[in-house]
């Protein structure tokens, strides 16, 4: 892979050389060209990549794991900090005047522009060659008889081998063999057959007589993981000691910011997490709470004390996530409330747990009834709410309170929006018997009654500018008084 992305910015140099010194030689009478230096900063050039590339490799998944937008945002990153190198190395050694700023403005551009190109093509000729065997059109499952129809589902729209769009064929599956038709041996293999996928239910029931015919049909079987009663979803493991294993412990560490107490985890492992423990955690909230509302808890003790008296508060912003991951807990990662909603949806179409929304206006909820009934048939949803747009009586909060338990939730979301849907959370901790989640705009996401930003603008932590332009007379004060805020006290505040 280097060496792709080491010829693709080599092309990248030799454009913005020829841009400068060919097409717009005119534009610059009497300048003297450079060549001895830009021969030493070619070197220097492929030199601070593979620096890049090396300190980088252990971070980020391999170029063929990963779709378009998330090669693209990481080829930015990665191209972003080797202009700082470059900045940096030119007027440390007072070599700032000997190169051409067009130069430095094309390499980057045009850096970015190979890079991806030579990634994408370093990961298709990987597939060519070794993923040939998994290039086909269908897929044979063996499921038990209750979750045949869900499997069928999931792998139709998401595809399978760890969700590589990009890359493999969305596969049509071929047919749903129950485990009691593995015993009678009654499979036949498609002319076209890709694998046997054993689901984890079915997995159990195998027993080694089924196992060591599914061995005789000459298909690639796969067996899917299980572990706390579900399916394993991958980001949920690490590799620990040449061994998989699964997230668990991380979810136990806390690091404070600015006063508040986070829970170091990225977010498919926290969703397993909430899950796995749904139960013990009934009548308590979970926060996902972002740089305003941390800069909020700062300056307000009331509103950090909720935020602390969580069963578990999550970073919603990629600056926090950043001073956590940066402050010794390297597999921190942002935990925004619409990506935790999405891994629970998911998760939950297998495993029942039921779901109230309670927020929100009557026209994102009747948008998000509909979104979740095509993106999750199979989830769970006992009830939605639209509360008034004002401080409701004692009566009526009592029939919210009743409303909601009666529904049997195990899931109880919240979008009042912050700080009042935390207030709202601890203020009906122990009334409310399912656990309940404060996702704020989740539910206009979810719903589309807004748009999230592209994966792109996402993966390179620029989300709140994408929202800035979406609503500027709302947003701008705040994120000018909160971030700068942030930045001052995150150097100069005291500890808490």
């Amino acid at each position: 892979m280097l060496i792709w992305s080491l010829l693709g910015e080599t092309a990248a140099y030799i454009i913005a050389l020829l841009f400068r010194y060919v097409i717009l030689e005119p534009m610059y009478p009497n300048k003297t060209r450079e060549t001895d230096f830009y021969k030493m900063f070619y070197i220097f050039l492929l030199l601070a990549y593979s620096f890049i590339f090396f300190i980088r490799r252990t971070k980020v998944r391999h170029a063929w794991e990963m779709d378009f937008w998330g090669k693209m945002a990481e080829v930015i990153k990665s191209q972003t900090l080797l202009l700082f190198i470059e900045l940096f190395f030119l007027f440390f050694i007072n070599w700032g005047k000997r190169i051409s700023r067009t130069v430095v403005a094309i390499l980057f551009v045009m850096g970015i522009v190979f890079d991806i190109f030579a990634r994408r093509q370093y990961a298709r000729r990987y597939i060519r060659k070794y993923g040939n065997s998994v290039k086909h059109k269908d897929i044979i499952m063996i499921t038990q008889p209750d979750e045949a129809g869900r499997l069928k589902f999931c792998i139709e729209r998401y595809g399978y081998l760890n969700e590589r769009k990009d890359i493999w064929d969305i596969h049509t599956v071929a047919a749903s063999y129950l485990t009691a038709d593995v015993r009678k041996e009654k499979i036949s293999i498609p002319k076209d057959c890709a694998m046997i996928y054993v689901s984890a239910g079915a997995a159990e029931k195998l027993g080694e007589k089924e196992r060591a015919y599914l061995k005789t049909l000459g298909v690639p079987v796969s067996y899917a993981l299980k572990a706390e009663g579900r399916s394993l979803p991958e980001r949920s493991m690490i590799n620990e000691g040449g061994a998989l294993a699964v997230y668990e412990s991380y979810m136990h560490r806390k690091f404070p910011v600015l006063g508040v107490e986070y829970t170091t985890a990225g977010c498919t492992e926290a969703a397993a997490y909430v899950l796995d423990h749904v139960k013990e955690l009934g009548g308590k909230y979970i926060c996902f709470s972002n740089v305003h509302t941390t800069v909020m808890a700062s300056d307000d003790k009331e509103y950090r004390d909720i935020l602390n008296g969580s069963a578990l508060t999550f970073p919603d912003g990629n600056p926090i996530a950043s001073k956590i991951a940066l402050g010794g807990y390297p597999e921190a990662e942002r935990v925004a409330g619409p990506d935790f909603m999405e891994e629970v949806f998911r998760l939950t179409m297998e495993s029942g747990e039921k779901h109230f929304f309670y927020g929100s206006s009557e026209k994102t909820i009747n948008c998000l009834k509909e979104q979740l009934k095509e993106r999750f048939p199979y989830m769970n949803v006992v009830g939605m709410y639209s509360p008034p747009f004002r401080e409701l009586t004692e009566e009526e909060d009592a029939a919210d309170i009743k409303m909601i338990n009666d529904s049997g939730a195990d899931m109880v979301w919240i979008g009042l929006g912050a700080p009042k849907q935390e207030k709202w959370m601890a203020a009906h901790q122990g009334k409310i018997k399912g656990v309940m989640l404060g996702v704020g705009a989740g539910f206009d996401f979810h719903a589309g009654t807004v748009d999230r930003a592209p994966k792109l603008i996402q993966g390179i932590g620029l989300e709140w500018l994408y929202r800035l332009f979406q609503n500027p007379r709302r947003l701008f004060k705040r994120y000018l008084v909160t971030n700068t805020k942030f930045i001052l006290y995150s150097k100069f505040k005291k500890k808490k």
